[in-house]
C-alpha cells in the first residue's frame, strides 16, 4: 500500500492506493471510516485492479479546511486530480454513506463508471430524518442544537424504537455512535457537509439502462441498520443489469472473509 495526498482548494486529501492491476477500482467509504478500511480487497483483487481509496471530508488523514459543503463538482475534481484516475474510466465501490455519495457520482459521470459495485449503499431510501436535518435550514438548526443537547434526542428515539418508528438495530447503532460530544458534532459536520449528495434513484436507473451499466449490490442479511430489502426494490426494472447479493452477516461487510466473496463478484 502506498499514501499519498491530493491538494483541493484550501484542503489536503489523503488518498490509499493498492495493487498493480490495468482496471481501476475507486473506493468510497462510510461513516466514521477510513480508506484503509479496503485494504480487505488487496490480497483478492491486486493483480487484476489498481484500488484506489480516499479519506472523505472530515475523515482520517484529509485535512479539510473548507466549508461544510461536498458536492458532485468537488469529488469529481479530486478523482481528477488523482493521477491514476485523472480523466479515465473506472469501476466505483461504495461502502454504507460511501454508496450514497457513489450513487450520486455516478448520477454526474455515468459515462466514465464501467461499474458500479454498492456495499449496504445509504442513499436508495430516503430516511426522513436525514433529510429534515440537512435539507431545510430550520431542521439543520434544530439538529445542531440536539446534538449539543442530546438528552431530548436519546428520549425520543426511545419513543420511537416502542412505537416501531425505528428498529432496535438502528437504536442501538445511533446510541453506541452518539455517546460522546465529539462523535455527536462528527454527525453533525459530516452530515451538513454531505448533504448536496441526494442521488435521484429514478434518474440512476434510467442511466443505468441507457449507459448499460454493471451494478452489483451486496448486503448483510442480518443488517439492521440498511436492510436488502432497499437492494430488491432498487433492482426492480434493471434485473438484466443489477445483480443482488445477500450475505451472512450484518452492517459490518468489510472484513476479510466478505472481501475473498466479493471479489469473486467482481
Amino acid at each position: 500500500m502506498s499514501r499519498h495526498f491530493v491538494a483541493y482548494k484550501n484542503s489536503s486529501l489523503h488518498y490509499c492506493l493498492w495493487g498493480t492491476g490495468n482496471k481501476l477500482l475507486l473506493c468510497l467509504h462510510g461513516f466514521g471510516e477510513t480508506a484503509s478500511g479496503f485494504h480487505v480487497f488487496e490480497p483478492f483483487l491486486h493483480r487484476e485492479y489498481t484500488i484506489i481509496a480516499p479519506d472523505l471530508p472530515l475523515h482520517g488523514e484529509t485535512l479539510w479546511h473548507d466549508p461544510l459543503l461536498f458536492t458532485a463538482e468537488d469529488i469529481t475534481a479530486v478523482i481528477d486530480s488523482i493521477p491514476a484516475l485523472h480523466k479515465r474510466n473506472f469501476s466505483l465501490m461504495g461502502y454504507s454513506m460511501g454508496g450514497r455519495i457513489a450513487l450520486h457520482l455516478y448520477q454526474h459521470m455515468p459515462g466514465r463508471i464501467k461499474e458500479l459495485i454498492l456495499i449496504a449503499p445509504d442513499g436508495i431510501k430516503i430516511n426522513i430524518w436525514y433529510r429534515f436535518a440537512t435539507q431545510n435550514r430550520l431542521g439543520n438548526i434544530i439538529f445542531k442544537y440536539v446534538m449539543r443537547n442530546p438528552r431530548f434526542f436519546f428520549w425520543i428515539t426511545r419513543v420511537l424504537r416502542k412505537g416501531g418508528m425505528i428498529n432496535t438495530g438502528v437504536y442501538k447503532y445511533v446510541h453506541i455512535h452518539l455517546q460522546n460530544a465529539d462523535m455527536r458534532m462528527q454527525l453533525y459536520n459530516i452530515w451538513t457537509t454531505m448533504r448536496r449528495m441526494k442521488p435521484d434513484i429514478r434518474q440512476i436507473k434510467s442511466l443505468i439502462k441507457a449507459n448499460k451499466t454493471t451494478v452489483v449490490l451486496i448486503y448483510g442479511r442480518f443488517d439492521r441498520v440498511i436492510r436488502y430489502t432497499t437492494g430488491e426494490q432498487f433492482r426492480s426494472g434493471i434485473e438484466s443489469f443489477c445483480d443482488l447479493h445477500i450475505l451472512d452477516a450484518g452492517h459490518r461487510l468489510l472484513t476479510e472473509k466478505n472481501a475473498a466473496v466479493i471479489a469473486t463478484l467482481l
